[in-house]
């Protein structure tokens, strides 16, 4: 168990390139993933503001020697770093989402690939996830941003970490997943969303929450942001709050943690428990397993984050909404007939950062407290 941990510590998701990336780091980034090439092209001119041509951009790949599609890594290596995967967590999750992860981990391999090596180890576990069939109820959205849905995850609560994320319902992008010491603080929750209001400079059409006391803070920053709107669901109609358990899309996105990221590390704390290790009801031993666990934790959101947001979604029933990858249909939502939903911030960034101020708190360093962490550091002397 120490040493899967040690080796998922070395896996890390491919970086995204800083504000000043060079043209050639951004082709490089970008055809690293399962993105044709229209694709690509279409994140270099919406985001990055980079007209290129198909031809330019080919002449870029071969002088940067970028691997054709087809090749693969070694069979060995694809072979190793799955079971490699397999013992950091990744358990339960079918062929294509495993092809999808080792791709963002730089392995080269094809999804027939994978599915002959996964049925190869564990035969029975691919049967049982053929045979799983889900029934949905229909969902409708005209775009990103139409709506997005955000929740508390708290599979590992009883262990002192709690998970919190949002997810825009018509692309399924996630648009933050993040690992602290608390999902029910209003003041934490309400630094996510100011955060994605930073980075987007977009306010949502309508945000989607449950009623707890975890998201009045974020319910009256989008009420207010939204009133100087002019549309039908503009302020406090720019909320809809209901039951946790009928927010579908945030809820799909659970189902999908539960078998990538929460069975491992539910488990590894349960041992634990079970040995004697861990006292989960001593506040003490919850700080020592937010100082050790959370950091490698939040890089197994982070790497769940980036394979979920470019894989390729298939098509589903009772579901109007189109299917592809997350990062396409977020960024380029034209391809799908589609329009962005989100408002124009009525404000300046200097006016979110006045709100973070006042109205958050800022995240713990390692999920701990001051005092616990000058204790570990004068431990750490002797």
């Amino acid at each position: 168990m120490v040493l899967a941990l040690l080796l998922f510590c070395k896996a890390s998701a491919i970086p995204y390139p800083d504000i000043d990336a060079s043209l050639d780091e951004l082709v490089v980034y970008y055809t690293s993933f399962s993105f044709t090439t229209k694709e690509v092209l279409g994140f270099l001119l919406n985001i990055h503001h980079i007209m290129l041509s198909e031809r330019s951009f080919y002449r870029i790949k071969k002088r940067l020697r970028l691997q054709k599609r087809g090749v693969e890594s070694a069979i060995a290596d694809i072979v190793t770093k799955i079971l490699q995967l397999r013992n950091a967590g990744y358990t339960n999750i079918g062929y294509r989402s495993l092809w999808n992860v080792l791709r963002c981990l730089g392995v080269r391999a094809s999804q027939h690939t994978v599915r002959l090596v996964l049925k190869a180890i564990e035969g029975e576990g691919v049967l049982r996830r053929q045979r799983h069939r889900l029934t949905r109820r229909r969902y409708t959205s005209n775009g990103p941003s139409f709506c997005i849905h955000v929740d508390g995850y708290d599979k590992l609560k009883p262990f002192g970490i709690s998970v919190h994320g949002a997810i825009d319902g018509f692309s399924r992008k996630i648009l933050w997943l993040k690992a602290t010491s608390s999902n029910k603080n209003p003041r934490i929750v309400a630094g996510h969303f100011l955060e994605y209001l930073k980075t987007s400079k977009r306010v949502p059409r309508v945000v989607r929450m449950d009623a707890g006391t975890e998201n009045v803070i974020v319910e009256r920053i989008q009420i207010a942001l939204r009133s100087f709107h002019t549309d039908s669901m503009a302020g406090h109609r720019s909320v809809s709050i209901g039951r946790s358990t009928a927010n579908q899309k945030i809820e799909m996105l659970w189902s999908f943690l539960m078998r990538n990221f929460t069975t491992f590390w539910r488990n590894l704390f349960k041992d634990m428990v079970d040995e004697g290790i861990l006292n989960n009801a001593d506040p003490v031993h919850l700080e020592c397993i937010r100082f050790c666990f959370l950091p490698l934790i939040q890089r197994h959101l982070d790497m769940f984050l980036q394979s979920w947001n470019s894989h390729r979604i298939r098509s589903q029933r009772n579901v109007e909404c189109p299917h592809g990858i997350p990062d396409v249909m977020y960024y380029q939502p034209f391809i799908y007939d589609k329009y962005d939903c989100s408002y124009e911030l009525p404000c300046d960034i200097v006016v979110l950062d006045y709100l973070t101020d006042i109205y958050t708190d800022a995240v713990l360093p390692r999920g701990t407290k001051e005092e616990f962490r000058q204790l570990v550091n004068t431990l750490s002397r002797f």
